[in-house]
């Protein structure tokens, strides 16, 4: 992720956003090359995929619809999402710099950066809070973070349909 500001930060040089956005989508490759979009696109579902499983398998736990993961074993789903969110994260503005402009002006990529700042913003809370498994706000926040995860999820899939 520091990469990715040292880069905007390279390109800017007083540009706006979409223009230092472009110049690092040219720079990398991803707005010229097919093959380095898609290994871009390849990470970028990998890291939606170490995120999204082990916190909804984690969110479960708290739930307690899913009785088999102890302490550690939530432990490590926490870390593996970390993982997955930072990957995701750093190839989601790789893609964006490929069209910055398409992307600021469609409704559903839109959608999914609100939605996604509240998703962020509940883990946030709950690692802050060190919540345990079982309290009230804890299984209030883990069925909230399902719900906002799925909903990025599907507005990420629906930004190329808008």
């Amino acid at each position: 992720m520091v990469a990715v500001i040292s880069m905007l930060a390279a390109a800017g040089g007083g540009a706006s956003i979409v223009e230092s956005l472009a110049a690092i989508g040219q720079a990398s490759g991803v707005a010229r090359s097919a093959l380095i979009y898609a290994a871009v696109s390849a990470g970028h579902v990998l890291g939606i995929a170490l995120l999204l499983g082990p916190i909804i398998l984690a969110d479960l736990a708290i739930l307690g619809v899913v009785r088999t993961l102890d302490g550690r074993g939530v432990e490590t789903l926490r870390l593996t999402a970390r993982i997955g969110v930072a990957l995701a994260m750093v190839t989601g503005v790789l893609l964006l710099s490929s069209k910055p402009a398409e992307y600021f002006i469609n409704g559903a990529f839109l959608a999914k950066m609100g939605v996604l700042v509240l998703a962020l913003s509940n883990a946030i809370v709950f690692e802050c809070r060190a919540a345990r498994a079982g309290d009230g706000i804890s299984r209030i926040q883990a069925g909230v973070s399902i719900a906002l995860w799925l909903t990025v999820l599907a507005l990420g899939r629906w930004i190329a349909f808008v």
